[in-house]
């Protein structure tokens, strides 16, 4: 097969993903099945393209506003920090194999607390995106004012980063840091205050 060919039938599966994209975008904001349902096949299409659940919402949103061909052609968002972390993480698999045994429980630990962290960052986040979208939800603007929604957003992340702060400075070690942020993700889960 030569060059010519590939190229072909690299362009026919691109547009045969992005016909799929299209149609699902359309299934999940037009198509009679029930929410619960049309997030299924929302997360099913993000683990098989290694896309984030908001990337989607994204696309939905452009879908809605625009033509479905602004969809295709938009330009994905990169992180400024794109090159520099990939950096990090060659080196972090390089470092992994050099840790002294002693040293690998309090690694896993703080990996646990590394996973914990951006769950509840990217919750808070998620709760933002609830606040803006419930109270937007009617067929006008509720206000041009966008304020409610950073002033919520900058209290959430200072309370979240204020008790953070208060857990490792009364933790003497990784696992008890660990553990009272567990705790305190805990007691947050039980008493969390309703988002709206």
């Amino acid at each position: 097969m030569n060059d010519h060919d590939n190229s072909g039938a690299g362009i026919t599966r691109e547009i045969a993903e992005a016909q799929r994209l299209l149609k699902l975008l359309r299934r999940i904001l037009d198509g009679p099945e029930e929410t619960s349902k049309k997030r299924k096949r929302l997360v099913k299409y993000c683990r098989r393209r290694g896309l984030e659940e908001s990337e989607m919402w994204a696309k939905l949103a452009l879908y809605k506003q625009c033509e479905p061909a602004d969809v295709l052609f938009s330009m994905e968002q990169v992180s400024p920090f794109t090159d520099k972390q990939q950096r990090f993480r060659q080196r972090i698999l390089e470092l992994i194999g050099r840790l002294p045994r002693e040293s690998l429980k309090d690694f896993r630990t703080l990996l646990d607390f590394r996973r914990f962290f951006l769950a509840r960052l990217e919750y808070v986040s998620d709760l933002l995106v609830y606040f803006f979208l419930e109270r937007e939800k009617g067929l006008w603007r509720e206000s041009q004012d966008s304020s409610v929604y950073t002033n919520y957003f900058n209290h959430k992340l200072f309370r979240e980063f204020n008790a953070i702060n208060e857990i490792v400075a009364g933790s003497a070690d990784i696992a008890k840091l660990y553990s009272r942020y567990e705790g305190w993700l805990l007691d947050q889960a039980l008493d969390e205050e309703a988002p709206v």
